[in-house]
């Protein structure tokens, strides 16, 4: 008889306030900042579909209605659940499970850049039994991320950052930097405090790693992309990364020096573009105009005549004017 896998439901917690991103993120949440034409939170959602999600829900709160209204063209519809206050990463996963059918729940911090198959992270949490999973990247030097501490041949966390589990200074551990994806089984929800503004790794987690329970951390590829992107620094390391890496679905092929120009767009013959650099749907690049590496032009965007960019975003129809490096436009 053919039996089928239990079913899967996904999470992304987009309900913070993005303030080591602003300016940016006094005109949009900052899981709809988009990085290379995508916001961010379609990152993890793509993750998510690809994962075979049954359903998948979204928490919001800063500039909330703006996102179902950007995600209305997803063939799978979100369950969105307004947080009327913010509860955290434990509150609003709470709120998240209420509103999706119980089962094992695949979930992602919606303010990470991602781009590791989610399905191996799965697969190791079955194979293990486990309660609860966290997907760990491992460290590189100069990161101040908290750690989490695994055993290295059964991958028991035994600490998560100053979370300690009973072996916590067991010899060998080998450490790891959460990544915000975790997949939890009904069981470890059911552990958060049943209200108020909590986090889920020092409620839940901790409960659950003092009692001993079967919670595993597996590393995703070293080379995979992963991102907190937090400061507009950040943001724009992320914009590079990913013309670096050509990991950004649905853009057009790049050429020999990494430009991308999409076929709605529009280069004048007399403007010059340094790769790796994206030029997207109805954009257009004046005469005498010179797009840099790292820069993206994104849909309906303007960059005038005579204009040096380097390391620069241009937001969906903002216009440059000027010459700048490191620097974003909104529209």
């Amino acid at each position: 008889m053919e039996t089928h896998p239990p079913p899967i439901v996904g999470a992304v917690l987009a309900a913070g306030l993005g303030t080591r991103l602003r300016p940016l993120t006094d005109f949009k949440p900052k899981p709809l900042v988009p990085v290379v034409g995508l916001p961010l939170l379609e990152w993890a959602l793509d993750a998510l579909d690809a994962l075979g999600v049954a359903a998948v829900g979204v928490n919001l709160f800063h500039h909330a209605d703006q996102v179902p209204h950007a995600l209305a063209h997803r063939a799978l519809e979100p369950v969105f659940v307004h947080e009327e206050t913010l509860q955290g990463t434990g509150g609003g996963l709470r709120g998240l499970a209420a509103a999706l059918p119980r089962a094992t729940l695949v979930a992602a911090n919606g303010d990470a850049l991602f781009d590791f198959d989610l399905a191996p992270v799965l697969a190791a949490h079955r194979a293990h039994g486990a309660l609860g999973t966290l997907a760990l990247r491992r460290p590189r030097p100069g990161e101040d991320f908290g750690r989490v501490a695994i055993d290295p041949v059964t991958g028991q966390i035994a600490r998560i950052a100053e979370v300690r589990g009973p072996n916590a200074d067991a010899a060998g551990l080998i450490e790891g930097i959460f990544t915000g994806v975790q997949v939890l089984e009904p069981a470890l929800i059911a552990a958060l405090p049943p209200e108020g503004a909590c986090d889920v790794l020092r409620t839940a987690w901790a409960m659950c790693l003092t009692e001993g329970a079967r919670l595993i951390g597996t590393f995703v590829p070293d080379d995979a992309l992963w991102i907190d992107v937090g400061t507009p620094a950040r943001y724009l390391e992320a914009q590079a990364e990913v013309l670096r890496r050509s990991s950004r679905p649905r853009l057009p092929a790049a050429d020999a020096a990494g430009r991308r120009v999409d076929a709605t767009a529009t280069v004048d013959a007399a403007a010059t573009l340094e790769g790796p650099c994206w030029i997207g749907p109805s954009a257009r690049v004046e005469a005498g105009a010179f797009v840099g590496a790292g820069t993206v032009v994104d849909t309906g965007a303007v960059v005038r005549s005579g204009v040096r960019l380097e390391r620069c975003v241009l937001w969906p129809g903002a216009v440059a004017v000027e010459s700048a490096a490191d620097h974003v436009f909104v529209a």
